[in-house]
């Protein structure tokens, strides 16, 4: 739900931007259209797709990892032991990363053999704090933790402390788009800031 928030400000900023250089009115997205729709089972909290759309994870309320295909079709569930708070997935959809409420940090391999999801534990570590919102730099092995103690702390997949950015309290989620270096943060008003970084 974060990162879908998180989603829509990034889609609506533009528009708002174009609109603020010639009115004072906020501009909406009029138009659109849906493309798939599909009932997910549990409450959604989190969910995390593939750069080419065609996996969709979701993070339900009950713990569990849906997996589905792009037009709905169920591929697979992952169980997890405790109750994840966030989700990310790599693009290519081969790497699942689950944070949960007492700050573990699990990372899956995927596997989609006979078109029926699998996932077996890559690695498994704690967050320094009680972690909020997770995000990936695959191509690194880098795993980015939002965390309670307002501190983005940058782990490698074994858990190695990478580096740390403070940021101001009140941040709710973030994203990062793999190979940008463009770290995007939202906080509870709907504050939004995109931030260059560099590893």
């Amino acid at each position: 739900m974060k990162k879908a928030l998180a989603l829509c400000s990034l889609l609506l900023l533009p528009a708002q931007l174009a609109t603020a250089a010639s009115s004072s009115s906020p501009r909406f997205l009029d138009t659109w259209s849906v493309m798939n729709n599909w009932e997910s089972g549990a409450s959604p909290v989190d969910f995390a797709q593939t750069f080419d759309k065609k996996l969709v994870f979701v993070l339900g309320e009950d713990g569990n990892v849906q997996i589905y295909s792009a037009v709905g079709e169920q591929l697979g569930t992952l169980s997890m032991q405790s109750r994840p708070v966030a989700i990310d997935i790599d693009p290519r959809g081969k790497i699942l990363y689950v944070v949960d409420q007492s700050g573990t940090c699990t990372i899956f391999n995927i596997s989609l053999e006979s078109g029926v999801a699998d996932g077996s534990v890559r690695s498994r570590w704690r967050t320094q704090a009680r972690p909020v919102d997770i995000a990936s730099l695959p191509d690194r092995g880098l795993v980015i933790t939002l965390e309670a103690d307002s501190v983005i702390r940058v782990y490698s997949y074994l858990g190695e402390k990478q580096g740390v950015l403070p940021v101001p309290a009140g941040i709710s989620a973030l994203d990062l788009v793999p190979r940008s270096n463009m770290l995007y943060l939202l906080n509870r008003n709907g504050f939004y800031a995109a931030l260059r970084i560099g590893f």
